[in-house]
């Protein structure tokens, strides 16, 4: 099956990216900080910047959703980029998150990709999807705005 058929075994990925004038450093502390993740993203609980560190978000269950992500460090370059596993139980889902950064034009740019969605995974990717980007496009950047 091609990859527009949403049915076979194949790696669907999601990718997205935005701007904010303000440096790599403080984006990155977004990323990388318990409080500040919680402020934007979601309930953050047990982070620390070490390969293989386990932490969580935690939010409302729903029908669809069990309330809880469970994630796991796998790689980093301070300042640079942060990937983790992300899994959850309901649904039963285990992708990977990378966050980027790059310097453009005296922003910074976040770029995101979750990959590891698989084949019927596409509906709970594009669920996802429109949520990572209302936390950059809106709640990551109204923080940044703030400061």
């Amino acid at each position: 099956m091609g990859r527009g058929s949403h049915g076979g075994n194949e790696d669907v990925n999601d990718k997205a990216g935005k701007s904010y004038p303000v440096s790599k450093g403080v984006v990155w502390a977004h990323l990388i900080n318990d409080e500040l993740m919680s402020e934007w993203c979601m309930p953050c609980k047990g982070f620390a910047l070490k390969k293989g560190q386990e932490f969580v978000f935690e939010i409302a269950p729903s029908v669809f959703f069990g309330g809880i992500f469970y994630n796991k460090i796998l790689d980093f370059n301070e300042g640079e980029f942060l990937s983790y596993e992300c899994a959850a139980a309901k649904p039963k889902l285990t992708t990977v998150v990378k966050w980027m950064l790059a310097e453009e034009g005296g922003e910074t740019k976040l770029i995101l990709e979750h990959s590891g969605f698989m084949g019927s995974q596409w509906l709970t990717k594009m669920m996802l999807a429109g949520g990572w980007k209302k936390m950059m496009n809106k709640h990551l950047h109204d923080k940044l705005q703030a400061r």
